[in-house]
């Protein structure tokens, strides 16, 4: 489908460009109302119409009762062990290793994890103790209930989005983003502020899904991911590349397998016998290199702030 042409379709969410096409509706898995998926021309990413709001994010979607049904913080919170998430846990552990031991840091690594949800990371980052032989000086980004529980009960530096605008340009040596940008409308606000509060040199680890893997090419809209309700800036490699630089980084390919492995078991989660066979074929590494291959889930890069 061309572009439309009308002038009252949606300017691209992530560089706002009006080059944009109509590719399809669908109805939403939750909200029983129909949503518009448009793709932009400019830099390839596909959005949706209309934004549903941030008040879907409510105390059912935590617990697993709204769009996205595999989420559970409750148990995060309480105990992040009892999930899978250590899998990629230990891989965003080992992908910031590696970098610093290419870049040494010179003092504590101050690290924000913004999105931080129910506070797994961040549990799992202050046990660890240190990376690289340097201490962890740990804060956090959210809003709601367990970012007050993070922060009350935990004893995590847990700031909200006023607070993080106010904090000094340069300030983090690392900030994770996972899974968080397909959830904003606007996204490039965002990347711009990380951008900003990021040292020179530092790191962005981000993830998001690929809707340029085979799986999602092949089945466009109707791909599990585009869940319209809460998935509303999807991204692949180009886009995502060209979002960073905009805002100063340069984009840093990585290779994830526990956090392949995650997103296999988190989906059978409520499927104890497909469950057990995942986890035996994910041990095998060529199933993982597979599960990767089909989903471009190491295609998705991170970044790196550009030196001054």
């Amino acid at each position: 489908m061309k572009p439309t042409g009308n002038a009252a379709a949606p300017a691209c969410h992530a560089c706002g460009s009006p080059d944009v096409a109509l590719v399809g509706r669908k109805p939403g898995e939750f909200l029983r109302r129909e949503f518009e998926f448009y793709r932009c021309h400019s830099c390839t990413l596909l959005f949706v119409e209309p934004f549903s709001g941030f008040e879907i994010y409510n105390e059912a979607y935590y617990r697993g009762q709204g769009p996205d049904p595999f989420v559970d913080y409750e148990a995060e919170y309480n105990d992040w062990r009892t999930t899978d998430r250590g899998l990629e846990f230990d891989d965003f552990g080992q992908i910031v290793t590696a970098f610093f031991a290419e870049f040494p840091p010179a003092r504590a690594i101050e690290w924000l994890d913004f999105g931080c949800g129910a506070g797994g990371f961040l549990k799992y980052l202050r046990e660890q103790g240190n990376i690289s032989r340097q201490a962890v000086n740990l804060s956090g980004h959210d809003v709601g209930t367990y970012a007050e529980r993070l922060q009350k009960s935990a004893g995590f530096r847990i700031l909200d989005l006023a607070a993080l605008e106010r904090e000094p340009a340069g300030r983090y040596d690392v900030i994770s983003l996972i899974e968080v940008i397909e959830h904003l409308p606007e996204p490039a606000p965002v990347i711009a502020l990380v951008s900003r509060l990021l040292k020179p040199g530092g790191l962005l680890l981000l993830t998001t899904g690929n809707l340029a893997g085979p799986v999602a090419r092949r089945q466009g809209i109707h791909y599990r991911y585009c869940v319209p309700e809460i998935h509303v800036s999807l991204f692949n490699p180009e886009s995502l590349t060209l979002l960073y630089r905009r805002h100063g980084l340069e984009p840093r390919r990585v290779r994830y397998r526990g956090t392949v492995k995650f997103k296999v078991v988190k989906s059978l989660r409520h499927r104890p016998v497909l469950l057990a066979l995942a986890r035996l074929a994910l041990s095998f590494p060529p199933a993982v290199w597979l599960v990767d291959w089909l989903y471009g889930v190491s295609a998705m890069p991170c970044a790196v702030k550009r030196a001054v």
